[in-house]
Order: C-alpha cells, then structure tokens, then sequence
C-alpha cells in the first residue's frame, strides 16, 4: 500500500511537471511579446483631486487649526501626498514606463523582451530599457535607466514587478534612486474591465534620509471600485508626524459629477461624513 502511495504521489509530480513545461512550451512557442500592464497600475489618474484637473473645484487653501477649511481641499491633500512622490521623487522610471508604450520591443532570448529607448521631457538624457520575461506563471518586469552627464549612472534597475498572464493583476517596486538603490514605493493592482479596479501604494522604505527608521514606513493609500452614488474611494492610512501616530482617512466621490465626502476623525474630531458639492464647495451631507 505504501509503495502504491509513493508511485502515485510520483505519478501526480510527473503529471504537474509535464503539464507545467508543456504550459510554458506553449506560451514561449507563441513568438509574441508579452503586454505591458496598464499606465495607470503605476500612476493612478489622479484628475478628480488635481488643480488642472476638469471636475471645476476651486483650489483656494484656507487651513484652520484642525483640518483645512474645505472638504474637497482637505481630501487633495492627503491624495498628493502619493501623487507627489510619483511625479517627483519617481518621476524619471514613471516617465519611463510611459514612454514605452509608444516603442516596439525586441526579443531577446525565447522567453524574454527588451524595450529601449529615450526618455524625453528631462533637462538631462535619459535611456530605457525595459525588459519583461514570460514564464508559465506571468511576467517579470524589470526597469534600467541609464543617465549620461553630470551625476551620470548607467543600467541602474529603478524599478521591478510582475504581471498575470492575463494582464489584469500584478504589483511593482520602486526604488527611490542611483543614490538610493533601496525599495521605497510598493503598487499592487488589479484591472477590473479596460480600467484599474483596485490600486494600493505601500511606502515600504526602511530608513528616512537621515538612515534613521522611517516611521512612515507600512503607510498606504487604496483606491478601488464600488456601487452607489459614490462609485470610488480612496482609504489611507498614514503615519501624521505632528500626531506621532496612524491615522485614517476615508474619501468617496462620484467619477461622473466629482461629489464626494470625507470621513477623518482625527482631524475633523468627530465620525461624521463630510461632503462638497461638484464644484468643491462644502455641502451638508444628505
């Protein structure tokens, strides 16, 4: 009887084996290149909480001792938090990632492809490459950026990931940069549809600037998908370094007309929803 389990326990491992290498021949005989993840599973559009943005919100700052006077105002801050550190600190390899789009890949070994290119809009010159290798469980990305002139640095991988083979799911690392190669932002998404259904910035840098421990460290922003008049949120969870704790902060709007509300204890001091209309301007909440 023993031997009996033995031979099927191998028979099972030689079925999956087989099964798992005929997968992968499969996907590798294809000869196409894999799909790059969508923009946005990197850079979120951030359009209904931007100054230039098309939701007609007034973008006057008013601040009190507590929360800033206005709703939507008080809610763009704690949205560009994230979206500062994407288009600033990480702006060279999201630049990057965009421009890839527009290029055609080569491929370079049976399973792997390469993108490389320039990367325009920067006051120095940048070059790419973009490299996705396909296996039979999804894609592994990874970023190399070369930079020449002053503070030049060559190949210096900004940022990794993976994929599903479907495209509809996956994550990224981003380091924060040549001077410090160590991970700083961490993205997982999921694609519901053409669109992103579900996003997640993870700060995961271990130490400040400073080489102390980062105490922002485990912070995130989520955004997803949801039914009602407020079809979105966001959901943050922040170290506040005037408060030298976590905080919370719940944000709902509508994607057509730009309404929304907010809900942060600690700053409004109390548990109550607070709401603005489609232009931004404070409302009570029905």
């Amino acid at each position: 009887m023993k031997n009996w389990k033995l031979s099927g326990l191998m028979l099972t491992l030689i079925m999956i084996f087989a099964t798992s290498c005929e997968k992968s021949t499969e996907i590798n005989e294809q000869g196409t290149s894999p799909e790059l993840p969508p923009f946005e599973s990197m850079a979120f559009d951030f359009e209904a909480f931007e100054d230039n943005g098309n939701s007609g919100k007034s973008t006057t700052l008013v601040y009190d001792n507590k929360a800033p006077n206005g709703n939507w105002v008080f809610s763009r801050i704690v949205v560009g938090v994230w979206s500062s550190a994407l288009y600033t600190t990480l702006a060279v390899p999201v630049a990057s990632f965009q421009a890839a789009f527009s290029q055609t890949p080569e491929k370079i070994s049976d399973d792997t492809w390469e993108w490389t290119y320039s990367v325009d809009g920067f006051a120095s010159q940048y070059t790419a490459r973009l490299t996705g290798q396909l296996s039979a469980n999804g894609v592994a990305w990874n970023m190399y950026i070369t930079k020449m002139g002053p503070d030049n640095f060559e190949d210096f991988l900004w940022f990794s990931g993976n994929s599903s083979l479907d495209g509809n799911s996956g994550s990224w690392i981003l380091n924060q940069g040549p001077d410090r190669p160590d991970p700083m932002l961490q993205i997982n998404w999921e694609r519901s549809g053409d669109e992103i259904g579900f996003i997640r910035y993870t700060w995961v840098r271990a130490l400040d600037d400073q080489q102390n421990a980062d105490p922002f460290r485990n912070s995130y922003l989520e955004y997803g998908l949801q039914d009602g008049d407020f079809d979105a949120y966001f959901y943050s969870n922040v170290y506040d370094s005037n408060l030298q704790e976590f905080t919370e902060v719940d944000i709902e709007w509508s994607r057509d007309t730009y309404e929304g509300r907010v809900r942060a204890a600690a700053y409004f001091e109390d548990i109550l929803w607070h709401c603005w209309d489609s232009t931004g301007e404070d409302i009570a909440c029905e």
